[in-house]
């Protein structure tokens, strides 16, 4: 099934380029070519990072609440239909409003008619903002799945972390409410983000770049680690979102037990293959 996953967040520096390119690096790390699409013109480090790498398509389409250019995300769907694959967007901050626009006048009917599943990974920082614009999004867009990442960078730091469900309320009802899996991102060391930009490098090129420093390159990898093993555990990731993986049956008698035999082994491939250089469960090196 092809998928498109949204990177947002609507608040500006809550670690959104971060989660979008560690998507990236989980498909990546299991050779599946992807549709990136770098949304942030302000920006645009994502589409700076995976430009002309791992044999990924980069797109730059935007999300706009000027109607003679509603269409400038419009390739976003055709090119994800056209290879059949997955869809990565790095959207920028400020961007609900256009993006509500673009869906609600119909933009995607016929794509998700054609199997397109639209998944939205909500970067939060734990703050009173960043979650009132999560409780928003989840009521603007009911039917499209929503996945609740805390920036652990940002809500380590705070007093009342709002996007805490155990300490939050309202967040606990919505997460059950609209059956929302929360992700904790973990912590990058500031220094080593800052090369990785500096040098327009993915998480995958960081780990084995030599300008970076054994420690550095230490770090990012268990990071990286870490947040594999928890998206590996989430149920719209276990078709990878390609064509590739879908099941055809093609003998006579006792056909589901090899579909589920299949889907077994692809599961059991995909926990093998989401981790950086044979990674310890917990995201150790050890």
């Amino acid at each position: 099934m092809p998928m498109i996953h949204l990177v947002v967040g609507e608040k500006g520096g809550v670690g959104k380029s971060q989660v979008a390119l560690a998507l990236i690096a989980h498909y990546t790390s299991q050779e599946i070519p992807l549709i990136i699409c770098e949304a942030d013109r302000s920006n645009g480090d994502v589409g700076r990072a995976s430009e002309g790498k791992d044999g990924h398509t980069v797109l730059y389409p935007y999300f706009t609440e000027d109607a003679d250019h509603t269409d400038k995300a419009d390739n976003i769907l055709d090119a994800v239909l056209q290879q059949g694959t997955t869809g990565i967007v790095n959207c920028p901050a400020q961007s609900h409003r256009a993006m509500v626009q673009w869906i609600s006048q119909g933009s995607a009917d016929l794509a998700i008619e054609e199997g397109i599943q639209l998944t939205f990974w909500f970067v939060t920082s734990g703050e009173y903002d960043s979650m009132a614009l999560f409780l928003e999004s989840l009521k603007e867009f009911p039917n499209i799945s929503h996945i609740l990442v805390r920036n652990t960078f940002f809500t380590d730091r705070l007093t009342y972390d709002y996007s805490d469900p155990e300490r939050n309320d309202s967040v606990k009802e919505a997460l059950e409410s609209y059956k929302v899996p929360v992700i904790q991102f973990p912590r990058f060391a500031p220094s080593d983000l800052d090369h990785i930009k500096t040098h327009s490098l993915t998480f995958l090129e960081a780990i084995k770049q030599r300008g970076l420093a054994i420690a550095a390159r230490s770090r990012v990898k268990r990071a990286l680690n870490s947040f594999f093993s928890q998206i590996s555990t989430l149920d719209i990731l276990q078709t990878h979102g390609t064509s590739r993986t879908t099941d055809t049956p093609t003998q006579t008698g006792n056909t589901g037990s090899n579909t589920a035999k299949k889907s077994s082994q692809r599961k059991k491939r995909s926990r093998a293959k989401a981790s950086v250089a044979n990674p310890c469960p917990d995201g150790s090196d050890a």
